[in-house]
């Protein structure tokens, strides 16, 4: 009789054990999907963008380099004689890169994000029922396509990469000929704002970030991702054969390739080489004290060093895409009231800059007015106006820069037509009953607010502030900026 009650109770632990699994699926299903179509969707963008990025590439290098090739002519016939050899060229890199079918992928390889997605679709088809593994099947194709536009965008980095060091030898003995420089600033630009693509679309998102999370609290997770990706297999449980079967280089195989050179006889191999170490650093030291020996190992050095490094000055900002060259800019300031009669006011402007170089920086925008009243007994809040502004800033260091702007902000009277007239005591150029005008110059102090943003102090000279009646030339503004 009393196995009566444990056998209900194991049921009942049962029948609620049976609910809970399913959510779990459910849970680790919902999850799993929104990683795979966030990521896929991603590496897709990202390899349209670098698709387009070659086309727009490879159409500039193709004229540039029949205009090479005309000097080239002219002025290098040997050179010349040389560059004909050469059969392939950007146009016709240019027209294959159109026809992306005739690039053949094979042995394809897909990124680590694209094998980690591979990974996360095997645990799921393995974790859920048979009517859900039909749904994933479509990820299949859709990787596939990814690997196949990655591999090609790939080989066509690697066809222009040739002909740009082939045309870069043909410049070197031809001791330079005007126009290779307008090559190497495409090609290294473009280089440059494909990393940023990639770079861009490798930062985790928070549906990635919660979706992971729910996955690697599954068992088998993280050893299946291992095991499809290749990371974390360096660890000591894995024999050497394992090893040399990814790629690594064993101790194994070392002595094997001693012996086929050298023989058995390592002991003794390795005192001598232990001896003619010991005799090498005694010239070493010797070779230390000479200086010109050093000399020429710095000069070396120096060579070697700028094998690979671009024949211009380089501006880090070519290298980033647009939308990454734009800086957001709120900020606000007050105003006394003035000795015309015009209130006190509170300005807001929204402004976007492009950053031309790290430092210097340009752009317009936009700002309102607030009328607040006369004074503290004498509150009133109007609309007063609204403005266009440009400016400039010079960034020089530890966050200090100056400033430079104009700005143009008309009037309640050009938008609101009322029989009330406003007196104006200076009328002028620069001060009319529609508008007035702004020369500002002066300093800003930027800081750090996080990541995202930054903050800035401006402090800030109006050249006409006489013409429209200002009690003071100093404005001091507040500004929040984002990248």
């Amino acid at each position: 009789m009393k196995a009566v009650p444990r056998l209900i109770t194991l049921l009942f632990i049962v029948l609620l054990a049976i609910p809970v699994n399913a959510q779990e699926e459910e849970l680790v299903m919902v999850q799993g999907k929104k990683n795979l179509d966030y990521n896929i969707s991603s590496l897709e963008k990202c390899n349209k963008r670098i698709q387009r990025q070659q086309e727009r590439l490879l159409q500039k290098l193709s004229r540039k380099e029949k205009i090479y090739a005309a000097r080239l002519k002219r002025k290098d016939s040997a050179g010349y004689a040389r560059y004909q050899q050469q059969q392939v060229s950007f146009d016709s890199i240019g027209k294959l890169n159109k026809n992306r079918s005739a690039i053949h992928s094979v042995r394809a390889k897909g990124s680590a994000a694209i094998d980690s997605l591979s990974a996360i679709q095997q645990f799921l088809q393995t974790k859920t029922n048979i009517n859900n593994n039909d749904a994933l099947r479509k990820y299949t194709d859709q990787l596939n396509k990814l690997k196949a536009d990655q591999q090609r965008n790939n080989q066509v980095g690697e066809l222009i990469n040739q002909r740009f060091n082939t045309l870069k030898a043909i410049n070197t003995d031809a001791k330079g000929i005007k126009g290779f420089k307008g090559i190497d600033k495409q090609v290294f630009y473009a280089k440059e704002k494909i990393k940023v693509f990639k770079q861009i679309n490798d930062e985790p998102s928070k549906v990635e970030e919660q979706a992971l999370e729910v996955l690697q609290g599954q068992q088998g997770f993280d050893q299946l991702l291992d095991k499809t990706t290749g990371r974390g297999t360096t660890n000591s449980n894995m024999s050497a054969s394992d090893l040399e079967t990814m790629g690594y280089q064993t101790k194994r195989q070392v002595n094997e390739q001693l012996k086929q050179k050298f023989g058995s006889n390592l002991g003794g191999i390795q005192q001598n080489m232990g001896k003619q170490i010991a005799d090498y650093q005694d010239k070493l030291k010797d070779v230390k004290k000479t200086t010109g020996t050093l000399k020429q190992s710095k000069q070396s050095l120096n060579r070697l060093k700028n094998i690979n490094k671009p024949t211009f000055h380089v501006n880090p900002m070519r290298g980033m895409p647009f939308s990454k060259r734009i800086e957001k800019q709120w900020n606000f300031q007050t105003n006394r009231a003035t000795i015309d009669g015009r209130p006190a006011m509170l300005q807001f402007s929204a402004m976007a800059g492009f950053k031309h170089t790290p430092k210097l920086i340009y752009g317009a925008g936009i700002a309102t007015s607030i009328g607040l009243g006369q004074n503290w007994n004498n509150i009133r809040f109007s609309f007063e106006g609204l403005g266009v502004r440009t400016f400039a800033e010079w960034q020089w260091q530890y966050g200090i820069g100056a400033y430079a702007g104009y700005e143009r902000m008309f009037k309640q009277a050009t938008f609101i037509k009322t029989n009330e007239t406003t007196p104006q005591v200076n009328q002028n150029a620069h001060n009319t009953n529609t508008y007035n005008e702004s020369i500002l110059i002066g300093l800003t102090k930027r800081y750090r607010i996080n990541d995202k943003m930054n903050g800035s102090v401006q402090v800030l000279f109006d050249a006409w502030y006489k013409e429209k009646g200002s009690r003071t030339p100093i404005q001091l503004r507040i500004a929040t900026l984002k990248n």
